[in-house]
This record gives structure tokens, sequence and C-alpha cells, in this order.
């Protein structure tokens, strides 16, 4: 069920512009993370992250966001299949990569994390969706900053935005599945591999 709260002030409290430094470390060193612990995420801890990621910026103060929050591993297993089925009766030919993972039946495409967050845009306007991402940034880097990890899922927009998923799982009709990503304890996180230096043309 879809939850929603009043408007009310952040209750997280404003630092100081010292403390920007620890925001960078936290920029640079998350990573998507495709291996988890065991052990779940206290839904305490995950109200936290939500609160945080709705200080996003929104266009005209919108606020175009809803959150869907699974937190049951052996469910999400089975979504996965759902999805790994999906995909390979699609009519858009995957690479060989991706072939290769659907067919691979140990493949899940949650990476066993305990907790799945939909972000789902609650209105038509062209700019929700990029609100919706930008929210989906704080939360993973705030996620990042509790030493948890996350993982955004692509390969299950499509799925989470037909119907009749949506309505098993209790999605508004008019509501946009935008960003599904996963969380939980890292059970090991990757190194960086590096970005390439970020392409400027000065005017």
């Amino acid at each position: 069920m879809l939850q929603t709260g009043a408007i009310q002030p952040s209750s997280i409290p404003l630092e100081p512009p010292a403390a920007g430094m620890e925001a960078f470390a936290a920029i640079r060193g998350r990573r998507a993370v495709r291996s988890y612990a065991e052990e779940a995420v206290d839904r305490r801890t995950i109200e936290r992250l939500l609160d945080l990621a709705v200080e996003a910026p929104s266009a005209m103060g919108l606020e175009p966001w809803a959150f869907v929050v699974i937190e049951d591993r052996d469910r999400l297993a089975r979504f996965s299949d759902e999805v790994k089925k999906e995909l390979a009766r699609g009519g858009e030919e995957p690479s060989q990569e991706l072939a290769d993972m659907l067919r691979d039946p140990s493949f899940n495409i949650s990476y066993g994390a305990p907790a799945l967050v939909i972000v789902c845009a609650t209105s038509p306007k062209r700019q929700a969706a990029e609100d919706c991402c930008l929210a989906a940034q704080n939360f993973m880097l705030a996620a990042h900053a509790e030493g948890l990890a996350t993982c955004p899922i692509g390969l299950a927009r499509g799925w989470l935005g037909r119907p009749e998923i949506k309505r098993r799982l209790g999605i508004p009709g008019e509501y946009v599945p935008v960003f599904p990503m996963i969380l939980g304890h890292p059970g090991q996180r990757p190194a960086s591999h590096g970005r390439l230096a970020p392409a400027v043309m000065w005017r």
C-alpha cells in the first residue's frame, strides 16, 4: 500500500559547507553492488533514506514521486524469473551478454538483495521522471553513507510498468515506475573502474 505523509519541514539538520567533503567521498565511493549479505535492512533505516531522497531538487516544487518498497527476498526472486521471461520473449534483440544472462537459471536480477525500492512518477508532467531520478540518486548516496549498497535495476522497468504488474503491487494506474533499485548490506563492493574525464565545451 502506498503511504503519503503530511508536508513537514525536514528533520535533517543543515550542515555547514565544510561538511561538503563528506559528500565528495560519498559520490566517489558509491558503486553499483551485485553481491548482498543475508542481513535485512530495518524499516527505520529505509525510512531515513527515503527522507533524504525527497530532499532532491524538483521542478516547480512538484515533488512528483512515490516509493514502493518490497522487502521479501523470495518474492524478488520470483519477480526475477518473470522479468527474465518477459525480456526473452520481447521484440528487441538482446546483446549477447544479456542473452546469456537471461538463459542462466542462476541469474537473479535482484542479485539476492533483501529489498527493492521503486521510484514512481506521480505526474505526467515532462520533468517528473527526471525528478524521480534525482531522488533515486539521493537515496543511493545516502545508502552508501549508511554503509549499505544499492544497484539500479533497469531490466525490470518495462515489466514493472505493465498494468497487471502495477495492480499486483498496488501501484496506482496513473503512476509510472521510473527507477527501480535494490538495497541491502553489501556482500562485497566492487573496485572503481574509473570514469572518463567529462567532455566540456567552454563557450
